[in-house]
């Protein structure tokens, strides 16, 4: 694989905010309510679709539900 001689891995999907978001939670099995924000939560939507983190998943979601950002950001949740 060439992550053994070019020491990086990148994933073309993801951008560097919903990576953010993937190893906040990985690394403590939570996301701070500020980390987000309405610029960011379908990038790490997708990106926990990604890496298979259901409840990462839903915690967006139930972010997305108690905030007004619903009415902004359900069709791009949908498709």
């Amino acid at each position: 694989m060439k992550e053994t001689y070019e020491n990086q891995i990148s994933f073309p999907k993801i951008n560097s905010a919903g990576m953010e978001i993937i190893l906040e939670y990985i690394y403590t099995g939570s996301v701070k309510k500020e980390s987000l924000t309405k610029d960011n939560l379908i990038e790490a939507f997708f990106a926990a679709h990604y890496f298979q983190l259901s409840d990462l998943q839903d915690l967006i979601m139930k972010t997305i539900n108690n905030t007004n950002f619903v009415k902004d950001y359900s069709p791009e949740l949908l498709s």
